[in-house]
């Protein structure tokens, strides 16, 4: 029977961000996050999913944003001036073409550093993705699949959605949204992530689905989804979140994406328990 795995990215990011997880969890169809062990709320998420045994967490890596889990005085080439994390997708991407040794250096340190603070919470680590999907960068991806071998992490997330199935199988979506995905640069990021995706050769019994409806995902989406059928599993990310809670604290708000009404689309997405049986071999 194919496994599907609805993750939530974010856990710990905002009180929004929590707070839409655990309800996503406790009476919708979300069975899996993945935790920013790196932010103001990590604590608090961390805390929650002790009385969720049933939630599966893993950890969000965090190379782009706010503050890093190793000394940064350890990681020049990935901190600013104020010791916080100062280098988006395209910079790290272009730090690994230029400097790929001591990147690979640094980011190792700061990867173990954040394996490590996530492992002290005392909650099973069941899979690392990254944050803007940095962990595909090849360099990096290296890192992570050394250190998920050498932790004993089970699932690193790759996006080998298949566009052609996609495109079968959601002609209507497409046909409706087709030019969203040119001017929001969803397919783009679609054809720049498979290609990463390929270079890295990773082998894995999970699917990834949704790639072009990133941070856009309705329930409409998950009607006679089709997934090739030699794969065990689907993973579905998402991202759901309250932004009327994370207006009422803006201090902490550093992604304006945490305020998107998406955010409660894609919580009431993952409310709706018949999403599921739209999506099969």
């Amino acid at each position: 029977m194919l496994e599907k795995i609805f993750n939530a990215d974010d856990f710990g990011i905002s009180k929004g961000v929590n707070a839409a997880i655990i309800k996503a969890h406790k009476e919708g169809i979300l069975n899996s996050t993945s935790l920013m062990i790196n932010q103001k709320y990590a604590l608090q998420a961390v805390d929650e999913a002790k009385i969720m045994p049933a939630l599966k967490v893993g950890l969000h890596l965090n190379l782009t944003n706010e503050i890093p889990a190793a000394d940064p005085a350890e990681i020049p080439l990935l901190v600013n001036a104020k010791g916080k994390l100062k280098n988006g997708f395209v910079n790290l991407l272009v730090l690994s073409l230029l400097k790929s040794k001591e990147l690979r250096r640094q980011v190792e340190i700061e990867i173990r550093a954040q394996i490590e603070k996530y492992k002290a919470t005392g909650l099973t680590l069941n899979h690392i993705d990254g944050h803007r999907h940095v962990h595909l960068i090849p360099v990096i991806f290296q890192v992570v699949r050394k250190l998920a071998e050498e932790y004993g992490i089970p699932r690193i997330r790759t996006m080998n959605e298949n566009i052609f199935y996609t495109v079968k199988y959601n002609k209507q979506n497409l046909q409706k949204n087709w030019f969203s995905h040119l001017t929001d640069g969803s397919l783009i990021k679609y054809i720049l992530l498979r290609v990463l995706t390929w270079w890295n050769r990773y082998p894995t019994e999970t699917y990834f689905y949704t790639m072009l409806w990133t941070c856009k995902i309705s329930k409409d989406l998950f009607q006679n989804v089709k997934i090739p059928a030699k794969y065990k599993a689907v993973e579905i990310m998402i991202h759901p979140g309250m932004p009327e809670i994370d207006k009422q604290n803006l201090d902490d708000v550093w992604d304006d994406n945490i305020l998107s009404p998406y955010r409660t689309v894609e919580l009431e997405t993952l409310l709706d328990k018949n999403v599921p049986d739209g999506i099969n071999n």
